[in-house]
Parts: structure tokens; C-alpha cells; sequence
């Protein structure tokens, strides 16, 4: 058996390091996957004064649910178990959001209703913000 040559060397570990940044980018998750998450986190904000609360909330739940099955669609990855650093995130966002629903309602109490807006927004915009980090967290704890 004939030993490998420093070329073939060289050419399979870049063929290795090009099918591993092929197979990153389909699993990247998608760009639209944050901006509608935030979409429907700021639009049950946003109800908050205007409609029903148990039927905001059930909706905004399904179309959560919605964006995450056609990401896993799309990337194949499932979401999975997430360090403590991600746990933190997660409920500091979910504690903020609350903030911003309750502020929603506090001004459709006020007959404020179009203020709500302002809320609904920040919401939309912390939403985007914490998938991008904690997707990035991840990615870095894959080492991807």
C-alpha cells in the first residue's frame, strides 16, 4: 500500500472543510425565522387592549409553533436541550415581554389603545434579538 502524498493530504482535508461549510449553511437557521418570531410576539403585544386575551395568546402560541416546525422543515435540526446561559436568556426575555404586555394593557385600560404600538414594537425588536443570540450561542457551543 502506497503512503499518501502531501497533495492528497492537502486535497482531502480541504474537501472535508468544504462539505463541512456546505453542510453549515443548510443548517443555518433562517433569517426570517427571528423577524417572524418577532413579528408574532409583537403583534400579541400589540392586541393586548383590543382583543381577547386567552384567543390572542392561543394564536400567538400556534404561529409560534408554526415558524419552529417550518424552520426544522427547512434546516432538518430539531431544537435541543440549551445550556444555562440560554436558560438565563430565555427568561429574561420572557419576563421583559410580560413587561411589555402588561404596559399593552395598562394603556388600552387608559384608552390608549394605538399607544400599545410602542410596546408591541419593543417586543418585536427583543424577540428578533434574543433568537439571534441564542442562536449564536449555540452555535458556538457546536463549535460550528
Amino acid at each position: 500500500m502506497s503512503r499518501p502524498t502531501p497533495e492528497h493530504a492537502t486535497a482531502t482535508l480541504q474537501q472535508l472543510q468544504d462539505d463541512r461549510e456546505r453542510l453549515e449553511s443548510l443548517t443555518q437557521t433562517p433569517w426570517w425565522a427571528p423577524v417572524a418570531l418577532g413579528l408574532v410576539v409583537g403583534l400579541w403585544v400589540g392586541s393586548a387592549p383590543v382583543t381577547d386575551r386567552t384567543t390572542g395568546y392561543l394564536l400567538a402560541l400556534v404561529a409560534a409553533l408554526l415558524v419552529a416546525s417550518l424552520v426544522r422543515t427547512r434546516t432538518g435540526i430539531r431544537l435541543r436541550r440549551s445550556g444555562a446561559r440560554q436558560w438565563s436568556l430565555a427568561i429574561l426575555w420572557l419576563l421583559a415581554t410580560l413587561v411589555l404586555y402588561s404596559v399593552a394593557l395598562a394603556l388600552g385600560s387608559l384608552g390608549e389603545a394605538a399607544w400599545a404600538m410602542v410596546p408591541a414594537l419593543a417586543a418585536a425588536g427583543l424577540t428578533s434579538l434574543t433568537v439571534r443570540v441564542s442562536d449564536r450561542w449555540a452555535r458556538e457551543a457546536r463549535g460550528a
